[in-house]
C-alpha cells in the first residue's frame, strides 16, 4: 500500500512544512514596509524662515558680492505628487520605475510653462532596533532638509536664474527582517522645486499633432536667445539605485533666435520663430511655431534659453516642457 495512503507521511510532511515556513521568511527578508508621513503643507512661517536662511546663504559675509535675488513661493501639484508616489512605490529616486525623469511629471501636472529643476535629497538612519519608538525620529524638519540640500545640492538652490521655489517632505520606514537581525531603516526624504518664473504666456507651450507652439513676453532681463529639444532614453539601468541627479539629454533640435547662426551637429528646426523687445516696457516677445517628429521611444524636453542681462554670459532656462514617446508595442 502507499504509504501515503497508509499514513506514513509524518516525515514528508514535516519536511514539506519546513520549506514552506523557509519561503516565508526570505519573503519577509525582501519585503519592505512604508510608512508615509501625514503629507501636510508646510507652514507658511516654517518656508519663509528657512528661504530667509538660504538668501543669507546666497549673500554671505562679503557685502560686495553680488547678490542673488530672493526666491518667492509658488504652489505647484508635483512636488506633492513626487511624495506620494515616493510612499506608493518604494522607489527613492529622481527617476520613476520606468525610467522617466520628474520634468516628464511637472509637465502632466503643471503644464511645463516655466523652467524647473528637481532636488531631491534625503538623510538616512539605518539599523535602528525595530522595538526602538520612532516617534520622534520621523518627523521631517524644514530646517534640516535646506542645509542637506545647500551641503549637496547648492548649485540648484543658489542658482540665480530661479526666482520661486516649492518644496515638499516625507518619511519612509524601511522594516527589514533576515535569519539573525530585524531592524528598520528611516529615510526622511526632501523635494525641493527650484523655478524660473520669467514669461508671461499669451498662447501656452503646448505640443499636438507634430506641432509645438508657444507665444508670450520674458522679463525685460531675460532676453531669449535659442530654442531647443533634447532627446532623453529611458533610464532602466538605475532602476534600483537612490539617484540625486537626472538628465535631459543631449540636443536634438534647435534654433538660434538672436543672433541668428547655425546649429552645429543637430537638426535645424524650421517655421514661426519672432523674438522683439517691446519698446513700451522693455519686455521681449517670442513666438514660436514649428513642426517637430518625434521618432524615438523615450522623453523629449522643449527649453527656450535666455541671456540673463544682470550678468553678461549668464544663460537661463525659461521653459521645460516634456512629452513621451512610448515604445512601439
Amino acid at each position: 500500500m502507499n504509504r501515503w495512503v497508509r499514513g506514513d507521511w509524518t516525515s514528508e510532511a514535516a519536511v514539506i512544512l519546513l520549506l514552506l515556513v523557509a519561503l516565508s521568511i526570505t519573503a519577509f527578508t525582501i519585503t519592505c514596509f512604508f510608512k508615509p508621513e501625514d503629507l501636510r503643507v508646510t507652514h507658511l512661517k516654517d518656508k519663509l524662515d528657512a528661504l530667509n536662511r538660504l538668501n543669507l546663504e546666497r549673500i554671505g559675509p562679503d557685502p560686495h558680492k553680488p547678490r542673488a535675488p530672493p526666491v518667492d513661493l509658488i504652489v505647484l501639484n508635483t512636488p506633492k505628487w513626487r511624495v506620494e508616489y515616493l510612499n506608493r512605490s518604494g522607489h527613492i529616486s529622481a527617476y520613476d520605475r520606468k525610467g522617466r525623469h520628474p520634468l516628464y511629471w511637472y509637465t502632466r501636472l503643471d503644464g511645463g510653462f516655466y523652467a524647473v529643476e528637481e532636488v531631491i535629497v534625503w538623510n538616512v538612519r539605518e539599523y535602528i532596533p525595530i522595538e526602538q519608538p520612532t516617534n520622534a525620529l520621523e518627523k521631517t524638519s524644514l530646517r534640516e532638509g535646506v542645509d542637506v540640500a545647500l551641503s549637496r545640492r547648492k548649485d540648484a538652490l543658489l542658482n540665480p536664474c530661479y526666482n520661486y521655489v516649492d518644496m515638499k517632505s516625507t518619511v519612509i520606514v524601511k522594516y527589514v527582517n533576515d535569519w539573525i537581525h530585524k531592524y528598520k531603516n528611516i529615510w526622511k526624504v526632501y523635494i525641493f522645486y527650484m523655478v524660473a518664473k520669467w514669461v508671461d504666456w499669451t498662447s501656452l507651450p503646448l505640443y499636438v499633432d507634430g506641432r509645438f507652439t508657444a507665444e508670450g513676453y520674458a522679463d525685460p532681463i531675460m532676453k531669449p536667445i535659442a530654442f531647443i529639444v533634447r532627446y532623453a532614453p529611458y533610464d532602466p539601468p538605475h532602476l534600483n539605485e537612490p539617484r540625486t541627479y537626472y538628465s535631459l539629454g543631449a540636443v536634438r533640435f534647435c534654433k538660434y533666435l538672436d543672433p541668428p547662426a547655425d546649429c552645429k551637429d543637430v537638426d535645424i528646426l524650421n517655421g514661426t520663430f519672432v523674438m522683439r523687445k517691446v519698446l513700451d516696457d522693455g519686455r521681449w516677445y517670442v513666438k514660436i511655431d514649428t513642426s517637430v517628429q518625434l521618432d524615438k521611444a523615450g522623453l523629449y524636453t522643449f527649453e527656450l534659453i535666455a541671456e540673463d542681462l544682470r550678468a553678461p554670459g549668464r544663460k537661463c532656462s525659461l521653459m521645460h516642457y516634456t512629452v513621451e514617446v512610448p515604445p512601439k508595442r
